[in-house]
């Protein structure tokens, strides 16, 4: 009863407040669903109301819809894309489930309370499990996708972005995946239900904890100006455009514009920003990053930076880490603090104190 109430709320919280995202409606909608499936138990205690009796049974196939609304959030919460009608085909899950038992749920509710009081198990509530579980696991496939999808046009376009969203992503699809698994194998243990409610209270924890944090951070794993670069193809291509020699002098032409001209200063640097100052396509830039240098557009820049904050620190003893990371093109804390430990191991402090020992 209290993950209902609580599902109700943060869904009206999610979808009526202004500052809330596509992503956020997503999941407003989402905790709707959540609510309805989790006061199944509440309409049957209720039946006898002519209200509740009609909704027997109805919630119980809604976990069929978790799927696409796990693969619809995530897409809208990186590039915030919107809902269209072409969406609505990822119901047909739910949908399925539904018409396989419509006998069951247009049954009087007295019956369908005692088919579910003796454990009946037909044909189509087998089919409906099997479909559930194998719905939940095609979009958990789905949702890894188009993550690494998203973190490969994030890596080789932008260089200013917080890696710790992709990191969080796959905590999110790796508890997901766990939890479905956990409800598998708690049906398939007959007569033994607590890996099943561990399950249900893993999800309703989990969806309604992003859920708030949505709530109260709207561009949660929004990346900025990867929307445009979404709709981009791939820059990499099998075929390589320059021989080794070719590629061998035009890196060096770049790197030595990086040193001289310190284009990675400017915090809105992109890959077709770069190449318009090198006088190359975007194209041919990533294929000399990628062949030559070993190194997608996002390493290949903020290695630069981080080598920029690093020798700053090291003659400038009493600055504020945080102004030379906005010196260095760096557009917030959070992503500076969390690029610097990927290249380097240890936070900006860290380093410092390491310095600072050795000296």
């Amino acid at each position: 009863m209290i993950g209902t109430f609580q599902g109700i709320l943060l869904a009206f919280m999610l979808i009526l407040d202004r500052r809330v995202t596509n992503a956020g409606r997503i999941l407003g909608i989402w905790c709707l669903f959540m609510a309805f499936y989790f006061c199944s138990p509440l309409v049957i205690v209720h039946s006898g109301d002519t209200i509740f009796a009609s909704l027997v049974g109805w919630g119980y196939f809604i976990p069929a819809s978790f799927g696409a609304f796990l693969y619809l959030y995530c897409r809208s919460a990186i590039i915030d894309k919107p809902f269209h009608l072409y969406d609505l085909l990822h119901s047909i899950p739910f949908l399925l489930c539904l018409i396989i038992n419509i006998d069951f749920l247009l049954l009087p509710p007295s019956d369908k309370i005692d088919l579910v009081n003796i454990g009946h198990q037909s044909g189509a509530i087998l089919i409906t499990q099997l479909l559930m579980g194998f719905q939940a696991f095609v979009y958990l496939g789905f949702s890894i996708h188009l993550i690494m999808k998203f973190k490969q046009q994030a890596d080789d376009n932008l260089s200013n972005f917080n890696p710790e969203i992709f990191t969080w992503l796959w905590v999110l699809l790796s508890m997901y995946g766990v939890i479905w698994f956990l409800d598998l194998l708690g049906s398939m243990l007959e007569g033994n239900y607590v890996l099943v409610i561990v399950s249900d209270v893993l999800f309703i924890s989990l969806i309604y904890s992003i859920s708030l944090y949505q709530w109260r951070e709207p561009k949660l794993f929004k990346i900025k100006e990867l929307s445009a670069a979404s709709n981009n193809e791939r820059l990499k291509t099998k075929s390589e455009l320059f021989d080794h020699e070719t590629r061998i002098i035009l890196l060096s032409n770049i790197i030595g514009y990086m040193n001289d001209k310190k284009p990675y200063l400017d915090n809105k640097l992109t890959l077709d920003s770069l190449a318009k100052l090198t006088d190359l396509s975007s194209h041919h830039l990533s294929e000399v990053l990628n062949q030559q240098a070993k190194k997608n557009f996002y390493q290949f820049v903020n290695e630069y930076r981080v080598n920029f904050i690093c020798e700053r620190i090291a003659v400038e003893h009493d600055c504020k880490i945080l102004d030379l990371a906005m010196d260095a093109g760096f557009s917030s804390k959070s992503t500076f603090n969390a690029v610097f430990k990927q290249f380097k191991g240890i936070t900006p402090t860290q380093y410092r104190k390491q310095l600072k020992n050795k000296g």
